[in-house]
């Protein structure tokens, strides 16, 4: 009798199993509009008066040096925020009465002034990885003095900096400073422009400037890698407010990207070439008022058409950029306005809405998304000290949203400029376009371009189709909601913020069918980014890795594997190109095709796509339920095992 009751429970789940599995048929098209994914497209933003707090441990170094050795380019870093306009620069060392280089009044959390010396900038010249690009935000809201302590801030931090100092940004979000009582009312793009040139005027003609516009534009360092020997260049606009969402500050709605170069900025060529990149801001949910506090959920992030509604609204932004001669980047940007919600923004939902976000950015043409991060921040990434927090003690420690970053990792490794590897291109797939379902087609372009900074912004203003460009990875990303009810707590997250409702039945499995111009028996190697569920703030692993919480330092998925180089499983292309694959509820995976560094290893692989077996597009989702009458029979005679392999 036991038994019996053993194999009935067995053949229950079993069928349940089955039944809550679907398949989802994917075609990737020949003729996909791709854009340039750049090896650095993920990068942070770190608030002036919490980079000391960094500062103080090694554990962003250590993280971003592993993701760094990965990618073969460090994570660019830009320091800016709220704070950079309230930053003013003392000429000695130590500061009066501190004995310190910085000092935030009252207090990193609650600061309305950040003093610093020149030294302060000493203090983090070295501390990220080698070759890494910092951008530092000047105070440009403070015109008191004709903004001389901005131009003295852009000299001691090239002094301190050096060459890692890649560009400034005059002031932040400068479209709401008529509410901040910063400028009048009539601040506009037109005013901005004039002040803008003001200011660039002043620190282009300082000698220190002008000693560097004299030097080569580059040199090659013996590993063949770029060795920036030039002067800083400027990131342009840094306006927050979305395009086409009504002004928050009832201000003078004018400050966008299309608006500022058809005012004639950067229309003349000394100043096109002093800039760099155009920046916007973008938080889709916020903590800052009552109103947007409520609105505030998890599953309204982690979904593929909201994240397509806030994306796209800036297209004609990034097209209005590419044709002024820059690119568009998300300068700032995480989960939720001031400083992010526990329970949503470190959980594994935030970390596939990051992957899907930066995927997704690019493929409309934002070159880089500076996730921002604070010492105290509900959305940051990592944490390196431990701190009290609504009558609760946090520890130190790394949060959901690093697998994202780690991720995105796997997916733009394998490309680099100068590095004698092919540029990779992506797009969106169309067939994988839907709420809880997003997928991204990754191409190495096979062009190799050596560094030349002119062809690269060439190469990538312009969209560009697929069908000469080998398909190198594939990304799916299941973004439905699946709160399971393990990995609910991270130590150095909110307990009152872990999960108490869950999901019930059994975790739906997709089986995805992919039709490829891969060759029939290739070899295609899979990175899952896994979790317990979308709530899930711990048990996070790509491909099995994790990384320490007190060193940083990653404990890879597969023994005697460098990071990196490690995989969850390993597929064949079948018939007609088709891959198959199963993701389960809340999971993104990559799929790479096996080959060398450079594209000429898989150039071949479109020559067979006119003869192969063409699957049918359907709806992505779509449940075939004949295909899995033959599942539920099986699950019926081996029980819970034999559900567990479908």
């Amino acid at each position: 009798m036991t038994l019996s009751r053993s194999l009935l429970a067995a053949i229950v789940v079993g069928i349940a199993a089955a039944q809550n599995k679907t398949t989802v048929i994917i075609s990737v098209p020949s003729n996909l509009s791709t854009r340039l994914l750049v090896p650095d497209v993920y990068g942070y933003s770190i608030e002036p008066v919490w980079l000391d707090s960094y500062l103080n441990t090694s554990l962003a170094s250590t993280l971003l040096g592993n993701i760094a050795t990965v990618i073969g380019t460090p994570t660019p870093i830009r320091v800016g925020g709220n704070t950079a306009d309230q930053t003013y620069l003392y000429p000695t060392s130590p500061l009066p009465l501190t004995g310190n280089d910085s000092v935030a009044i009252p207090s990193p959390l609650t600061a309305t002034r950040f003093n610093i010396t020149p030294r302060w900038f000493d203090t983090w010249a070295t501390y990220f990885p080698a070759g890494t690009e910092l951008i530092y935000t000047l105070n440009f809201a403070d015109n008191s003095s004709g903004w001389a302590n901005a131009v003295a801030e852009a000299e001691a931090a090239h002094a301190g900096l050096g060459d890692s100092l890649v560009a400034f940004e005059l002031g932040n979000e400068i479209d709401h400073w008529i509410n901040k009582g910063w400028r009048d009312p009539s601040w506009d793009v037109e005013e901005y422009i004039a002040q803008f040139r003001n200011v660039t005027a002043q620190i282009t003609g300082s000698a220190w400037y002008r000693a560097l516009a004299g030097r080569s534009t580059s040199t090659r360092n013996s590993d063949g890698k770029n060795k920036r020997n030039k002067a800083p260049t400027f990131q342009a606009a840094v306006f927050a407010d979305p395009p086409l969402v009504p002004d928050q500050q009832d201000e003078i709605d004018d400050f966008s990207i299309v608006n500022l170069t058809a005012a004639g900025f950067a229309t003349q060529a000394d100043e096109k070439a002093l800039i760099s990149s155009y920046a916007t801001h973008l938080y889709p949910q916020s903590t800052c008022d009552t109103a947007r506090w409520y609105r505030l959920r998890l599953d309204l992030l982690s979904n593929h058409s909201v994240l397509w509604q806030n994306v796209s609204q800036y297209i004609p932004q990034a097209a209005a950029a590419d044709a002024a001669g820059a690119p568009l980047v998300m300068g700032e940007t995480n989960s939720a306005s001031c400083s992010g919600r526990s329970g949503i923004s470190d959980t594994f939902g935030a970390a596939l809405w990051a992957v899907d976000y930066v995927l997704t950015g690019a493929s409309i043409g934002i070159r880089k998304l500076y996730f921002h991060l604070g010492a105290r921040s509900e959305y940051s990434a990592f944490t390196p000290l431990g701190y009290e927090l609504k009558n609760e003690t946090l520890a130190p420690g790394i949060r959901a949203p690093l697998y994202a970053h780690y991720f995105v990792a796997r997916v733009v490794s394998g490309q680099g400029v100068g590095h004698g590897k092919p540029t990779f291109r992506v797009a969106a797939l169309p067939s994988a376009n839907s709420s809880s379902l997003s997928g991204f087609a990754v191409y190495a372009e096979g062009k190799h371009y050596n560094g030349n900074e002119k062809q690269v912004k060439e190469a990538a203003a312009k969209p560009r189709y697929s069908g000469g460009e080998a398909l190198r990875k594939l990304v799916f990303l299941d973004m439905g909601v699946w709160n399971g009810t393990a990995g609910l707590h991270n130590p150095s997250t909110l307990f009152a913020t872990d999960g108490t409702m869950f999901s019930e039945g059994v975790r739906p499995i997709s089986t995805f069918e992919v039709a490829t111009p891969w060759p029939r028996g290739a070899e295609v190697k899979v990175v899952r980014l896994a979790a317990p569920g979308t709530n899930a703030k711990s048990e996070i692993s790509v491909a099995g890795t994790v990384f320490d919480d007190e060193t940083g330092e990653p404990v890879v998925g597969t023994k005697g594997v460098a990071l990196g180089e490690e995989y969850s499983e390993v597929i064949h292309v079948g018939a007609g190109g088709v891959v198959k694959f199963d993701i389960q509820r809340a999971e993104g995976v990559l799929l790479e095709i096996a080959g060398g560094g450079s594209s000429e290893d898989v150039g071949d692989v479109t020559d067979n796509e006119g003869s192969q077996e063409k699957s049918t597009p359907q709806t992505a989702g779509a449940l075939r339920i004949g295909d899995h009458l033959g599942s539920i029979l099986l699950s019926v005679l081996v029980g819970v095992a034999g559900a567990l392999i479908l």
